[in-house]
Formats: structure tokens, sequence, C-alpha cells
């Protein structure tokens, strides 16, 4: 599979004129029941779902239109989208249109991953979005294998398809099912139980694996549908945003860690004796509480509504944004104290410190593992890998140790530590460098379109920045075995620990960004040229 990798540019917005909708009583369709409270009444275990008859759809996009005149949305977003399927050898190629909007999935991780609860699963199905819980961190974009919801920048909150709830709630069939001129839209009932055991119906090409979350959408397939059949845009693949703020919360958040962990192993090892000036560890302590404050700060800046940030701990119980958010904040706390411990108790510190320590470094490793547990989700494969969370502790250890260094009176402190810290620091970059290697391999080799994707902007447009990150931690592993070569107590030392600091970590910042723009995500199938 060949892809074409291009640059992320605004797409103009397509502009439709209002279009008046009359409710009627139609005949079923595919077996599928269109309207009326009476025909549509659940019984227990059965919920409703929407039906999608590929071979009867012609791609006239008027689903899309009705659905946006029904519930008032941008005219550069929808909640309904029709994409592309080609087919066959020429001359014998066919083509076909995919309409799919909310599947309200039996399991959404849209609303398992929300921190903030915005989502409920109703009774009925339908999964339905609470705008005023809402904090627009569009983690549920991310969580969707579907890509869903869509994040509205006027009012900073995502919005998504409730099926036209209000009027399935009178009895009538979704805008969507009413306009389609070809009846190739429906809504029916599901046995919740039945769909578990058999949700194959709910596979078509252009789509995600429907096991992911289980979606309800029943798609009746041509059954001369030829083989190969597949997305429009297949070919298709573009850089994804970089999330700045999420690139500084991830990156610091993990700096930090490490460098607590240094201090503490530092204290433990009784590496600084007490001629270092009465303050001992509060160099690297308050480093640690600072950098974790700068992060935290920057996250807010994701946050399509910061104002109502505390929201995002409504959902420790399912939602790993949630638990990084609770972790990171008492991380936080946790080495302002031992910051201060340090500042107000003797050059030797004491049992408060380290025990304030320790917790400090217990809860960082706790909210590392979280946020990494974040990006572990199967709608983007690549991500969804052991490599994740190994890459972000090697963040903290590649890092850590030499803030920890630089930030005390090295000539005060026993050679072996010194040693042993960059050591320490040298194994997380060695990590880093395997890290990266790994990735190159994975994703040339896996014939999915997620990984070759992410193989096509690496080896393309995204080239240069990798084999440039790879530079950063080779050249910074050959200045930390360079500094062992002088006095580690020196100034020649941390001169060069301190250039080590500066290339380890622009590679790091160029690692992050490569980690967010290079993903290539599960989405519904697009047009040929591509809409969003």
């Amino acid at each position: 599979m060949t892809l074409v990798t291009e640059p992320v540019s605004p797409e103009p917005a397509a502009t439709s004129a209002p279009i008046a909708f009359t409710p009627t009583r139609r005949r079923p369709v595919h077996g599928v029941t269109e309207r009326g409270p009476d025909l549509l009444a659940l019984q227990a275990g059965e919920q409703y779902r929407f039906s999608f008859a590929m071979d009867a759809c012609v791609g006239c996009h008027s689903c899309e239109v009705a659905c946006a005149e029904q519930n008032n949305t941008p005219v550069d977003q929808a909640w309904r989208r029709v994409g592309e399927l080609e087919g066959g050898s020429f001359p014998e190629t066919r083509r076909f249109s995919l309409s799919m909007a909310c599947n309200h999935c039996v399991e959404p991780t849209c609303l398992s991953g929300c921190p903030s609860n915005a989502y409920e699963k109703l009774a009925n199905g339908i999964v339905a979005h609470h705008p005023d819980d809402c904090i627009g961190c569009q983690y549920c974009i991310w969580n969707c294998p579907y890509e869903v919801p869509v994040f509205n920048p006027v009012n900073k909150i995502v919005s998504k398809c409730d099926m036209c709830r209000p009027r399935i709630d009178e009895g009538q069939s979704p805008a969507c099912v009413l306009a389609c001129p070809t009846h190739a839209i429906g809504v029916e009932k599901v046995d919740v139980a039945a769909w578990r055991a058999d949700h194959s119906a709910a596979d078509a090409p252009g789509l995600p694996p429907s096991g992911i979350t289980l979606s309800t959408t029943r798609i009746a397939r041509p059954p001369d549908l030829p083989p190969g059949t597949t997305a429009a845009n297949e070919h298709r693949v573009r850089p994804e945003d970089p999330h700045w703020p999420l690139v500084v919360l991830t990156l610091l958040t993990q700096l930090s860690l490490g460098t607590v962990a240094t201090a503490v192993a530092l204290e433990v090892g009784g590496a600084t004796p007490a001629r270092t000036g009465g303050r001992g560890l509060a160099g690297p302590a308050a480093g640690a509480f600072l950098a974790g404050l700068i992060a935290l700060s920057a996250s807010l800046l994701h946050l399509g509504r910061p104002s109502r940030a505390l929201k995002a701990l409504r959902n420790l119980r399912t939602s790993w944004l949630s638990r990084e958010v609770a972790l990171f904040s008492g991380f936080s706390f946790l080495s302002f104290g031992y910051a201060t411990a340090w500042v107000a108790g003797s050059a030797d510190g004491g049992p408060s410190t380290l025990v304030l320590g320790v917790a400090a470094v217990m809860v960082g490793m706790a909210g590392v593992y979280a946020s990494a547990r974040l990006y572990l989700v199967p709608a983007r494969p690549v991500w969804n890998s052991p490599r994740t969370p190994v890459a972000f502790f090697a963040t903290a250890v590649s890092t850590g140790p030499l803030v920890g260094l630089l930030s005390l009176d090295r000539s005060t402190m026993r050679p072996g530590w010194v040693a042993t810290m960059i050591a320490v620091a040298a194994m997380g970059t060695v990590a880093q460098i395997a890290v990266q290697a790994r990735l190159s391999s994975v994703v040339r080799r896996r014939p999915d379109r997620q990984h070759q994707g992410t193989a096509a902007l690496l080896g393309g447009q995204l080239h240069g920045l990798f084999r440039g990150r790879l530079f950063c931690a080779l050249v910074g592993l050959g200045l930390l075995v360079w500094a062992t070569t002088v006095p580690l107590g020196g100034a020649a030392c941390g001169g060069r620990l301190g250039v080590a600091l500066v290339v380890v970590a622009v590679g790091e910042l160029a690692g992050r960004y490569l980690f967010y723009v290079s993903v290539v995500p599960y989405r519904m199938a697009d047009g040929f040229f591509g809409s969003r």
C-alpha cells in the first residue's frame, strides 16, 4: 500500500441552504421499522440502533444536511458524515457510499474515558452528551475509533449525534432517516446480549473493527462487494495536531519525577554531606516542584473550558485522565512539601524529608503510569503499545538525574554517586534509542493503514525530525560518557553535563512532538480528497 502524506491545512467550509423536512410515515426498508412509538417500543435487554444499506445509498449527502438543520451544527462540522469506498480492478470497479453517525455502542469508550462524566448511556441505548459537564479536553475524540465527537471551537466543547433524541422520545424517526431519498438509513431495535455474541454485521470496509466498542450500527453489505474494497482516502495520511500543551505537560511531569527520584536516591545514599550549605537537596526538590507546577498550568491550555478544570476529577472510577490529574496534583503537593522540608530543616535532612520524598516519588510514578495509560487506546494502534509507558519513564530517567546533579554542588558529593547518576541518565537515553528503533521496525512491518501511515510520515514528511531526534539521543549519550573523563566535581564535568542535558532535552522535545503528530488513528471512511 502506497500512502501519500500531506501537510495540515485549513479546509474551506462548505455552506448549505436550509432545507425543511416534513415527517411522514414510510414503509419499512431492509427490515427496519422507521417510525411510531408502538413499533419502536423496547423490550428488556433491547436498545435502539441505526442501520445502513450500502447498496441503497447514492451519496447525495441529504442525511448530512438534514442532521445539520435539525441540530443547528456549524457549517464546517458534521455529526453524520458520508464517506466513499472503492473496490475491484479496472475496468471492473465499484464505488459505494458509507453514511455514518454515532453508533451508540454497547461499550462506548467516549463515556468510559471522559473525565468529567459528560456522557451517559440512556436506558434506550442512546449515548447522550451533556454540554454543561464538558470541559473540552477532547479525550473522547481520541478514545472513539470512529472519531464521532467533534470539537466546536466557538463554544469550546465537543458535541455528537444523539439519534435526534427529542424526536425518538416522541416516536418519530431521526432527521437523517426521514431525509434519505433511498431509505438507506433506518432505526431499529437490537437485542444487546445477542449482539454481544455476534456483532459482525457492524463491520464494513472503511470502518474500525466493531469489537473495540461493540458498535451497534447494522450495515447491510452488498452481496457482490468486491474483494479489497476500502476507503477512498486510504492512500492519504496527514500529521495530527501536536497538542503543545500536552507536550509540555508530559515532558515536565516526567522530568520532575526524575529529579525528585534523584534527590531521594542521593538522600538515602548519603551522597550530600552537611557542607552543602544547609540547604541539602532543596535545589532539585524545588526545581521538581516548579517543573510540575508549570506542567499542570500548561495543561489548562488544552482545555476548551479551563475554568471548569476541577470537573476533570469526576470520573476516577474509569477515566485515566481523571487519575492523571489527581495523581499529578498530589505529586506537586508532595514535591512542594519535600522542598520546603529541606529549606526549613537541617542540612542532613531527616525522617520528615525522606518520607515526603519517597511519597512524592511513588505518587509521581503512578502519575506517569496514568499519563501513559491515557494513550493506550485501541483507537490509535501505534500508541497502544508498551513502547508508550517505556518512553515516558525513560524521559524521567534520562533527564531527572542531570537536573539533580546540575542543581547541586558536586564538589561536596561522593564521586561514586555522581558517576552513578550519570550512568542512570545514560541508561534512560539508551532506552529512548531502543524505543525509536523498535517503533521504526514495527511500523514498517505491520500491514494495517495505521502503522503504514505512521511509517509513511516518519519516512517522508517527518523524516528529518525523526532522524534529528535519534541524532540528539546519540550525541547526548556521547556527552555523558565524555563527562566522566574529567574530575566529576569540577567545572569541566558540570559544563559537559549541562550541554548533555540541553541536547537530551531537545531530543525529548522532538520525540514527544513526533509522538503526537505521527500517529494515524482509526476513523470513518472519508472522501477521496478528504474533508476532515
